[in-house]
């Protein structure tokens, strides 16, 4: 690495590390505000809640590390044209790429750490601090905070409604199921309770009754009353049902591979809308090698000396980017267009946002 290189380096490395501590002191001082009650109520251990804030920073990544790195970039940028040291390096001969091919290479590494963390640390973390302030929610409120209620799950041969599910006894409470065979309903089973059980993959009902339905009259033909049944048939586990009650952006990367491998399975294609949340997460991971391809022409085309001014703009073009990319994203849900077309426009519009007259100038 040569001698420019290393200045840029250790000054773009300490300017990044000081707003992403400050950034992340920020969230977890807005998070304390809300939960430090809770941990001085039920006496908390300091590793405990040291433990809860890695996992809330590593959860946030998505959004703090870009932030930090397009504000370490802007600063950077426009520190070195206030102290004039743009001037000697570019009357000296070297190039654009040769100046600012270290922002590229930070760049390039950001996105490669945020792709490998949205694959590997941020679900978990997302998970970890998920169940943490559910226990949180569990204590004040008692077990009805470990209820769901309301699942359902609609499949090509059944239909499924539960009344309230106990995440704790794994039991449901109020379920009832139609099964259909050709567009109409041939069986309806309904219980007071139950429960799925892992080993025969199968639902286990207690104090229900099953009624068979005459294939051609659709009236009530036969109905068999039960203490207790296993239906082997029936093989649709409950955890499909609480994921899916969830919004999907509420979902971390693994949740919603399970929820898309599970609807393949049943519908062709399944539902467009987790696919599209499943391709934001990874093409989000790009945001800090883009924020190089918008901002170095942006601050090294003309000097600047209003750091706001710089902020301002490159603000701007974010903003652009951000309309773009929610009408794609409602267009998408709408089925105005495929889904796999919005994945592949994100990025291409975020490509467009380019400041092509100074590239041009540079080039």
């Amino acid at each position: 690495m040569k001698c420019l290189d290393r200045y840029i380096a250790r000054e773009f490395g300490k300017t990044f590390l000081l707003f992403f501590i400050v950034l992340n002191a920020f969230l977890c001082f807005v998070d304390s505000y809300a939960h430090l009650e809770k941990f001085l109520k039920y006496h908390t251990p300091f590793g405990e809640i040291f433990r809860y804030y890695i996992a809330h920073a590593v959860a946030y990544l998505p959004l703090t590390l870009p932030i930090t790195f397009a504000a370490a970039l802007v600063f950077l940028a426009t520190a070195m044209h206030r102290h004039n040291e743009m001037l000697p390096l570019s009357s000296s001969g070297l190039g654009f790429f040769k100046i600012t091919r270290i922002f590229w290479l930070f760049g390039l590494a950001g996105s490669l750490l945020l792709l490998l963390c949205n694959f590997h640390w941020i679900p978990r973390a997302q998970e970890y601090e998920q169940r943490y302030l559910e226990g949180f929610e569990k204590n004040d409120t008692g077990a009805e905070m470990s209820c769901a209620k309301h699942l359902t799950l609609s499949t090509p041969q059944r239909l499924w409604y539960i009344n309230r599910y106990d995440k704790n006894l794994a039991y449901a409470f109020g379920i009832s199921v139609c099964e259909y065979a050709g567009g109409t309903e041939f069986r309806r089973i309904t219980a007071k309770l139950g429960y799925f059980d892992e080993n025969v993959k199968a639902w286990v009902m207690e104090q229900g009754r099953e009624i068979l339905f005459h294939p051609e009259l659709q009236i009530a033909d036969r109905v068999n009353v039960f203490d207790r049944r296993v239906f082997a048939e029936l093989n649709d586990p409950p955890k499909w049902m609480l994921l899916l009650q969830l919004p999907p952006n509420y979902l971390s990367l693994f949740q919603l591979k399970e929820i898309i491998g599970y609807e393949s399975r049943l519908f062709p294609g399944g539902h467009a809308i987790y696919r599209m949340y499943f391709y934001d997460i990874i093409l989000s991971s790009l945001v800090c090698f883009l924020s190089c391809w918008v901002a170095l022409p942006l601050f090294f085309a003309l000097a600047r000396t209003n750091l706001w001014h710089s902020i301002a703009k490159l603000c701007g073009i974010f903003l652009v980017y951000g309309v773009i990319s929610h009408i794609l994203h409602a267009l998408a849900q709408k089925a105005a267009f495929p889904w796999f077309y919005y994945v592949l426009l994100i990025p291409f519009a975020f490509l467009l946002l380019v400041p092509l007259p100074w590239l041009r100038k540079l080039l």
